[in-house]
């Protein structure tokens, strides 16, 4: 083709490029679609990764804030219940302690709890323990900074207490359940459901008039002295998270 003229080499070209000419079009039309189509992909995929991080970073901002949330309203609580106590308890002369409960029996948390204050912090055995005003138990052992304590509801339990309304001396006894009994109710006493029980400060142990329970039954069986009396405690040992410890 170098020796033949211009016209007709360039004729010849013509004619041998046109039949292969759509194969290159379409050959690069392919390659650019595939070069797009895989930059669509690597861009969906990062801003998929940036999505993730974004939602995860969300997150944990979420959850710090219900953290924080959650150790103001402590915080609150355990302030509203030390004014609450020291307001509607000023003849009592004693100090109080709060703690945190920081662990249950694990056979039965109707009976003890543990708490994050021990003999570091001022706290003895016998020391009266309660929540929101209300009597919770008393501390049964002590180590350095942790405490375990009694509850009301403990069956080896027994609390010296006094109707409020009939005044009759009573003892406020645990059955491991979220219920007490009360022992040796005269079978005269003119109880009824709604009756308040309160500490009573015979025997010097603990501080009067600390509410502990309500009469929710009572009943008198044939020729018993004695009634038989339901109470529910003041305080639900499943929904309280920190209380108060008076020093004797």
């Amino acid at each position: 083709m170098l020796f033949l003229p211009s016209n007709i080499s360039n004729h010849i070209r013509r004619t041998c490029v046109a039949p292969i000419r759509p194969l290159q079009w379409a050959t690069c039309f392919c390659s650019n679609s595939a070069s797009n189509f895989f930059d669509k992909i690597i861009s969906t995929w990062q801003d998929a990764q940036v999505k993730k991080q974004l939602e995860q970073q969300v997150s944990q901002f979420k959850n710090k804030i219900i953290e924080q949330q959650d150790t103001i309203y402590k915080l609150q609580n355990k302030l509203q219940a030390l004014s609450k106590f020291q307001a509607e308890n000023k003849s009592i002369k004693t100090n109080v302690i709060p703690a945190d409960i920081i662990g249950y029996d694990a056979s039965n948390f109707r009976k003890s709890i543990t708490i994050n204050a021990g003999s570091k912090h001022g706290v003895k055995p016998n020391d009266i323990v309660v929540s929101n005003n209300a009597l919770v138990g008393k501390v049964a052992t002590v180590s350095g900074r942790s405490s375990v304590i009694q509850l009301i509801t403990d069956p080896a339990s027994r609390i010296p207490g006094r109707i409020l309304q009939t005044r009759e001396q009573v003892i406020v006894e645990g059955n491991a359940t979220g219920f007490c009994h009360l022992k040796y109710v005269p079978r005269w006493a003119k109880l009824k459901k709604g009756d308040e029980i309160v500490s009573s400060d015979i025997g010097g142990f603990y501080p009067p008039s600390l509410p502990i329970a309500t009469v929710i039954e009572n009943e008198i069986t044939g020729g018993a002295l004695f009634q038989t009396v339901k109470v529910l405690p003041k305080v639900d040992i499943s929904k309280i998270e920190s209380v108060l410890i008076i020093t004797n």
